[in-house]
C-alpha cells in the first residue's frame, strides 16, 4: 500500500487513486487548514476548500510552545467547544470596514451567525494585503485565500461591495449596531531623498505593474516581504540585491520557514546587511557600512519593502460610529496573517 501527502487539491487526489499510483492519499497540513475538506468534496464544493499556505505557522508553534495553531483555521485547538458557529440570541447589523483577510472572515463569522452584515471594500477588489502575493508564484495560495474567503462570507450571507469606503459619513448613515474597523496598513516610506523617485515601486503595489521593473533590482528592506521579493526576482533572473540595516535578514519569518527563505536567498541575491540607506538615484541606493563607508549599491529599479503603518486616522475616524466597535488586524496593529484572522473570527463572535 502506497501513501503519498502534500496535496490539497481533490482533482490531484482522485487521479492519483484512479491511476494506481497509490491506494490511499492522506493529508497532513491540510485538514488542519480546512478539517471540512472531505466533506467538501463529497459534496462537490471544492471552490470551497481553505487551502493550506504552506506558512509553517502550524509547525512553528508546535515548535516554540508545544501547541497547534493554523494561520487560516481559528478553531485549530478549540475543537472541544464545537467545531459548529452558535447562532447570536439577537440579529443585529453589522458593518465592517476593510475587505482584507481579517475583514472577510469577520464577515464569513458574523453572517453563519445570523447578522445582517456587510463589508465594504475601497478598492476594486478584495484581499488587502494579500492581493501583493498574486505576482509570487510561491505565494498563490496566501493570494488566493482572500477569494476563498469571500466566496465563503457571501455564500454565508454576508453583502460585500468593492470600491466603497467606509467613511464616518457612511458610517452613520448606516447606522450599524456593531462596526468592524479591519482597514489595514499603509506601506512606509520614510522622508530618504529619492525614495519617492520614478524608479521605486512599492512591495505591496508590484500587482498592479503600473512600472517597468528592470533587470538590474534593489530590494530596499529584509522583512519576510522583501526577502520573498528579492528571492522572486532572483527566480527570474534578475540581477538582486537586497539592502538591510539590521544586521539579519527576514527576522519576522516563523521559525521553519526562515531556514529555507535564507538557502534560497543566498543563491539568487546579493544581500547587504549592517548597511543604512542614505539615497535613491536611477543607479541605485547609495548606502553607509556599520564601517561608516558610503557605497553605491547598483540596481535601476528600487522595491521599497520597509514596512507597514496601521491606518489609524481612519481607525480614529470611525471609532465612535457604532455602539460596538472592534480594531482588528493590521489596524489595530500590524502583524500577521494569523492575528488578523483570529481577531476577525472573535470580533464576530463578541458581537
Amino acid at each position: 500500500m502506497a501513501t503519498i501527502g502534500g496535496l490539497s487539491d481533490p482533482s490531484q487526489m482522485e487521479e492519483i487513486i484512479a491511476s494506481g499510483k497509490a491506494d490511499i492519499v492522506y493529508m497532513g497540513r491540510q485538514l488542519l487548514a480546512d478539517p471540512f475538506l472531505p466533506q467538501k468534496v463529497m459534496e462537490n464544493r471544492d471552490e470551497e476548500i481553505v487551502h493550506c499556505m504552506r506558512c509553517f505557522v502550524c509547525m512553528s508553534e508546535r515548535a516554540a510552545t508545544s501547541t497547534r495553531r493554523c494561520a487560516i483555521n481559528p478553531i485549530i485547538g478549540r475543537e472541544d467547544e464545537g467545531m459548529e458557529i452558535t447562532p447570536a440570541p439577537v440579529k443585529k447589523r453589522v458593518l465592517i470596514a476593510g475587505g482584507g483577510p481579517g475583514g472577510l472572515y469577520a464577515a464569513y463569522t458574523a453572517a453563519r451567525r445570523g447578522h445582517d452584515v456587510l463589508l465594504c471594500e475601497k478598492e476594486d477588489r478584495v484581499g488587502g494585503i494579500l492581493k501583493s502575493e498574486e505576482v509570487l508564484p510561491f505565494k498563490q495560495e496566501m493570494y488566493q485565500l482572500g477569494n476563498t474567503y469571500k466566496l465563503l462570507a457571501e455564500r454565508a450571507g454576508a453583502k460585500i461591495v468593492t470600491g466603497q469606503a467606509v467613511t464616518k459619513e457612511f458610517a452613520e448613515a448606516y447606522k450599524p449596531d456593531a462596526l468592524i474597523i479591519a482597514v489595514g496598513s499603509s506601506p512606509l516610506r520614510p522622508p530618504i531623498p529619492g525614495l519617492d523617485g520614478e524608479n521605486v515601486i512599492l512591495v505591496n503595489d508590484q500587482y498592479k505593474h503600473e512600472k517597468p521593473v528592470t533587470d538590474s533590482v534593489v530590494v530596499f528592506g529584509g522583512g519576510i516581504s522583501g526577502v520573498e521579493c528579492a528571492i522572486h526576482m532572483g527566480m527570474e533572473g534578475k540581477t538582486v540585491h537586497l539592502v538591510e540595516m539590521r544586521d539579519d535578514v527576514a527576522l519576522d519569518s516563523v521559525i521553519r520557514q526562515r531556514p529555507l527563505l535564507l538557502d534560497k536567498l543566498y543563491k539568487l541575491c546579493t544581500v547587504h546587511t549592517g548597511y543604512k540607506g542614505l539615497e535613491v538615484t536611477k543607479e541605485g541606493i547609495w548606502c553607509e557600512t556599520r564601517e561608516g563607508e558610503k557605497v553605491l549599491v547598483p540596481g535601476t529599479t528600487v522595491i521599497c519593502a520597509l514596512g507597514q503603518r496601521p491606518n489609524w486616522k481612519t481607525v480614529e475616524e470611525l471609532y465612535n460610529c457604532a455602539p460596538f466597535v472592534r480594531v482588528i488586524g493590521d489596524a489595530n496593529a500590524v502583524g500577521t496573517i494569523t492575528k488578523a484572522t483570529y481577531q476577525g473570527h472573535h470580533a464576530a463572535l463578541d458581537i
